[in-house]
C-alpha cells in the first residue's frame, strides 16, 4: 500500500541535520508523496523550495498560521498569491483559527483567514485548515465562503462530536492526532 502525508512539517530546522533520511525512511515505509505545510511568512516559501527539489514527491502548502496571523499584511497575501502561481503548491494553508493559544489578536486571525479562503476561492485549491477553541468563529467565516471553496481538511481534530459533525455535513474532512482519516485520504489526496 502506497501512503500520502498530507501535512509533513518538514521545513522545521529539526529536519535540518536528517531531512535527506527521513525522506529515504518515509519511502521504504511506502510513503509515495508528501505535502511540506507552509504555515508562515518564512516556511512557506520553503516548502515550496523542497517540493521542487524534489519533483513528484515532495508538493507544499503556502498559508499563514492563526499563531503568525500578526505577520498577514497587504504584503503578505501577494507573497501567498505568488507562491500559489506555482504547481508545486497544492494546498492553501495552515490557515484559521486558535483561540486555545492567542498568539495573535484574534480579529488578526479572522482577517488573515478570510484572506487566505478569498486564496482558496481565486485558486480552487483545496484547503489545509486549523481551529482549535474557535469553532463558532471557525463555522461563521467558512459559511461566508459557503460554495466558492474546494475540498478542506481541517487537521489534527481535537473538537467535539458535534462539532465533528458539522465539519463532515460540509464534506470537509478531519485528520485526528495528525493522521487523516483513511476513508477521506483517498478522496481528498486524489483532488489535490
Amino acid at each position: 500500500m502506497q501512503l500520502v502525508d498530507i501535512g509533513a512539517n518538514l521545513t522545521h530546522d529539526s529536519f535540518d541535520r536528517d531531512r535527506d533520511e527521513v525522506l529515504a525512511r518515509a519511502r521504504a515505509a511506502g510513503v509515495a508523496q508528501l505535502v511540506v505545510t507552509g504555515a508562515s511568512r518564512e516556511h512557506s516559501p520553503l516548502a515550496l523550495e523542497l517540493a521542487q527539489r524534489h519533483p513528484g514527491m515532495l508538493y507544499a502548502t503556502a498559508g499563514v498560521h492563526p499563531h503568525h496571523a500578526s505577520e498577514y499584511t497587504d504584503e503578505c497575501d501577494a507573497e501567498m498569491r505568488a507562491l500559489h502561481a506555482h504547481p508545486q503548491v497544492v494546498a492553501v494553508g495552515e490557515c484559521g483559527l486558535d483561540y486555545f493559544r492567542d498568539f495573535s489578536p484574534r480579529p488578526a486571525q479572522r482577517r488573515a483567514f478570510e484572506r487566505q479562503l478569498q486564496i482558496g476561492a481565486d485558486t480552487a485549491k483545496p484547503l489545509f485548515l486549523h481551529q482549535r477553541d474557535a469553532h463558532a468563529d471557525f463555522m461563521a467565516i467558512m459559511k461566508d465562503f459557503d460554495g466558492r471553496l474546494g475540498p478542506a481538511v481541517v487537521h489534527c481534530f481535537t473538537g467535539t462530536r458535534e462539532e465533528m459533525f458539522d465539519y463532515l455535513d460540509n464534506d470537509w474532512y478531519i485528520g485526528i492526532t495528525g493522521w487523516l482519516c483513511a476513508s477521506a485520504a483517498a478522496r481528498t489526496c486524489a483532488s489535490w
